[in-house]
């Protein structure tokens, strides 16, 4: 049977049953419906405040879990207390920056309590929702916190509101970082009032959520007659409820909308009895035709033919969408077009720019030592034949690293995958370092210890160093001109494995592009590509370790690289030169 005859038989059906029968029946369904609907949005809401509480748990767990185990505030608030050095200045510092913390990890309240063993235990170092309240006493918190581990607790906790101190109900949780004998209470959370609440999902009429006390009671004044469920309970430090967050239905509202029915369907049914036939011809006749067309047209459009067209032949709205239907699949057409030729080109161009960044930097070594072999020819030195073999070997070597990567790069832009073996990090530095030797910036190298040998990419890592120490020269000349520049490579040992530093004394970094130099076509530099800096950053994380940024003392910048004496993990046999490259970072 045809869409046009069910349509007319169903409407015809509806119009022609008992106006007592049909009403009757309609209301109970929609009694039914409405109650389902109701149990639906109160399991939706329960289920999404559910999942809203457990996602805030675990955001919150995670922001102060970060700041514990890495956060470059926390870290040197550690480095302050282990060398007794935290003072007014620093503590001011600290003080100022708090409020701006807190806010990104979306919380109302975030406290450093050192934790030390001693007299100062339980003083507060920093209060970002309460400046003021630095150098107060907060054992007992602290306590809390070390006690509690990762759950959730209620507490209260001191806010300044209209002037005054107030202890306001609050969810709190936290962590410890510790560095030596340094210990540092972490504490942060939300306040549990009604904006807490609000937070947690819309409203969802005639569903709310209703914050009571630990025997979950809910007011007298908010009529919970249409049922409730449980969301969370919120306990104490003694495992006992605190607070418990339910969703209520008010059923005033249905009840209100089954009297509005029952007044309703006697017009309504009334009216439709004559209407509905003419109106049921009516609407069959005026849309089926023009669906059967416009749904084999969508269809054709679906299996790939973007340059389908419908015959208009009828005015109106059905003419008007029949005509937004030729337009869209015109549009389609050159839209398709557009897209492949943008794909083409911006895939090319990103190939040409990273090509051109990594065949720049070889060239410089392999300039200087064929200067250096024409001037000390031109002088007829002794040691030329010496110097001769030096620099050939030099060059050799730089011309076979510019021939790996063109051909990786020939395999569509994909940075030479890791081939670690186990190297004394050294003799890279010294060859690199041996590089830059004799021009206008001082380059040395110092090596701390006995550094160990680690796994890794013996032509990345040299890359990585070349990279950074030509960096380093050219911020160095840029301040100091052709005298007085400075790069220093240092090589100690690390935990992991290896650190290396390289210190440089020209113009530094501003602070606000600390956050974004890794980034790629992030750059400063006349001329420069900005993909240096991401290049290394992506070495130095698939061989597995890290990179991180910093200010030098009388100015400049350190770039500081710990690798792992493990080398580069499996994950990393292949790389991506992708173009939003992670900002791994600890310092």
């Amino acid at each position: 049977m045809s869409l046009r005859w069910r349509i007319t038989i169903a409407v015809v059906f509806v119009a022609m049953l008992p106006t007592g029968v049909l009403g009757y029946l309609l209301r109970d369904l929609t009694l039914e419906q409405t109650r389902t609907e109701y149990q639906q949005r109160l399991d939706a809401t329960t289920d999404s405040a559910q999942r809203r509480v457990s996602d805030r748990r675990h955001r919150e767990r995670r922001a102060l879990a970060r700041l514990c185990e890495g956060d470059f505030l926390v870290d040197r608030l550690l480095l302050d207390l282990q060398v007794d050095r935290f003072g007014p200045i620093e503590q001011g510092e600290l003080v100022a920056r708090l409020p701006n913390v807190m806010r990104s990890m979306g919380l109302d309240g975030l406290m450093l309590i050192d934790a030390r063993q001693g007299r100062r235990y339980g003083r507060v170092l920093a209060a970002g929702h309460f400046p003021g309240r630095a150098d107060a006493d907060e054992q007992a918190l602290a306590r809390a916190i070390e006690s509690a581990g990762d759950r959730w607790f209620v507490q209260q906790l001191h806010v300044r509101r209209d002037g005054e101190t107030h202890e306001v109900q609050s969810l709190l949780t936290g962590c410890v970082a510790a560095e030596g004998d340094a210990r540092v209470v972490v504490a942060g959370g939300q306040v549990l009032d009604d904006a807490f609440v609000e937070s947690l999902t819309a409203d969802v009429p005639p569903v709310r959520l209703v914050l009571t006390g630990g025997d979950g009671v809910v007011p007298a004044n908010l009529g919970a007659g249409g049922g409730r469920r449980d969301v969370h309970t919120f306990e104490g430090l003694d495992a006992e409820p605190a607070a418990r967050l339910v969703a209520i239905v008010d059923d005033e509202p249905l009840r209100r909308r089954i009297e509005q029915l029952d007044r309703r369907l006697l017009v309504t049914l009334s009216t439709a009895l004559v209407g509905s036939v003419l109106l049921g011809l009516l609407l069959a006749m005026g849309i089926t035709g023009p669906l059967r067309e416009l749904e084999s047209a969508a269809a054709r459009v679906a299996s790939g033919d973007i340059g389908t067209t419908i015959t208009v032949s009828s005015g109106g709205e059905v003419g008007k969408a029949l005509s937004a239907f030729n337009h869209m699949t015109k549009e389609l057409q050159h839209a398709q077009g557009r897209l492949i030729r943008a794909e083409r080109i911006a895939a090319w161009r990103d190939i040409a720019r990273r090509i051109a960044h990594e065949i720049k930097n070889p060239l410089m070594p392999i300039q200087t030592s064929i200067e250096t072999m024409r001037k000390t020819h031109a002088r007829q030195h002794p040691d030329f034949d010496e110097i001769f073999e030096e620099s050939t070997v030099t060059i050799l070597e730089e011309v076979e690293r510019l021939k790996r990567i063109v051909t990786e790069f020939s395999r569509f832009a994909r940075m030479p995958r890791p081939n670690p073996t186990r190297l004394d990090f050294r003799e890279i530095a010294q060859h690199v370092v041996g590089l830059h030797s004799g021009g206008e910036v001082a380059v040395t190298l110092e090596v701390e210890g006995a550094p160990r040998p680690v796994r890794c990419d013996r032509e990345q890592l040299t890359q990585v160093l070349v990279n950074l120490v030509q960096n380093g020269a050219d911020a160095a000349r840029a301040r100091h001109g052709g005298s007085g520049g400075r790069v220093d490579v240092v090589l100690s040992e690390a935990d992991e494995g290896l650190r290396l530093e390289v210190i440089d004394n020209g113009t530094g970094i501003a602070p606000e592009d600390k956050e974004r130099i890794f980034e790629p076509y992030f750059t400063k530099k006349a001329g420069g590509t900005g993909l240096g800096l991401a290049i290394v950053h992506r070495i130095v994380s698939d061989h597995g370790g890290r990179i991180d940024v910093d200010d030098a003392e009388g100015g400049g910048a350190v770039f500081e690289i710990v690798l792992t004496e493990a080398g580069p993990p499996r994950e990393a046999a292949t790389t991506q030169t992708d173009t939003a490259l992670p900002l791994t970072t600890r310092r």
